[in-house]
């Protein structure tokens, strides 16, 4: 299951269409919503309050007045929807995946597209984890058996890739006062996907993301660390790591990386028992990082 994601203003902006100054003034005016605030005095949104923040956009581009449509809207929802109609049900997102798997296999960008438009809605943690993630582990399972070829493999890889660099580029530099946290792949390793979508996550939870994406040299990494000093190194490994190579390269990053900063390599890529390094975290599975 995602983590509960909270969103900054400018991100909810964006992602909804709703220009910053009109979600303040429906907050001021109509007490649409209650947002978290820290003590920063940034507000922090909810997957739901984005759920309704499109509905209300839908309605009002479509002629009602806000006041009625959020009373519709709120009417609606203590009633409870039809199960079919709830918004972002695993059914919708499944019928989503089902729809983009349809695509690739037939090489429809077109189809594809409409699938992707079709999920303005579902916010970005689920549309990566839920759709893009779980389809991608479809083809790759279909692939591995046989039923599909490699072309069509690529076609789905680029496709996705795409989507996950639109979020990003979407979430830009919204934090400012976050961890600063690159993210890379092992040296060698070309798949990046599941890397992609970990820094997709580390920008939704307010880190100031440094996307180097795959096989950087060490070298150049390692000028890189020397440069920018980051509060921590993602590096992501798919294809499986010799345990003695992960060893070498975990103690080469940790001596070249600032003290400050912390060393996580992580993924399916890693051995059963990997050599232990001092200062370097290594993590089989993303879902258990820690960051700010």
């Amino acid at each position: 299951m995602s983590p509960v994601q909270r969103y900054r203003i400018k991100t909810v902006s964006e992602m909804t269409g709703i220009p910053r100054n009109t979600l303040l003034a429906w907050e001021r005016r109509h007490g649409i919503l209650a947002p978290e605030r820290l003590s920063n005095g940034y507000r922090l949104y909810s997957d739901d309050d984005v759920t309704l923040l499109r509905q209300l956009k839908a309605a009002v581009s479509s002629g009602i007045a806000i006041s009625q449509a959020l009373h519709t809207i709120r009417a609606g929802a203590s009633a409870g929807p039809p199960r079919s109609e709830r918004v972002g049900s695993g059914a919708d997102l499944g019928a989503a995946r089902d729809a983009l798997f349809g695509a690739f296999s037939q090489f429809d960008r077109a189809s594809a597209d409409a699938v992707v438009a079709s999920l303005g809605h579902v916010s970005y943690a689920s549309l990566v984890d839920d759709v893009y993630v779980a389809v991608l582990r479809r083809v790759g399972e279909e692939w591995a058996e046989g039923r599909l070829t490699i072309a069509q493999e690529h076609f789905a890889s680029a496709f996705v890739r795409e989507q996950l660099v639109v979020i990003l580029v979407r979430l830009g530099s919204q934090a400012s006062r976050g961890p600063r946290v690159a993210c890379v792949t092992f040296p060698g390793e070309r798949h990046e996907l599941a890397l992609l979508a970990l820094t997709v996550h580390l920008a939704l939870r307010g880190c100031r993301v440094t996307y180097l994406g795959s096989d950087v040299p060490l070298a150049d990494l390692v000028d890189f660390l020397g440069r920018v000093a980051p509060d921590c190194l993602c590096v992501g490994a798919i294809i499986e790591v010799d345990v003695d190579e992960l060893a070498r390269f975990a103690r080469a990053i940790r001596r070249a990386a600032p003290p400050t900063t912390r060393v996580i390599i992580g993924g399916a890529g890693l051995p059963g028992r990997p050599k232990p390094v001092k200062g370097v975290e290594l993590l089989s599975d993303w879902h258990e990082i820690e960051l700010g």
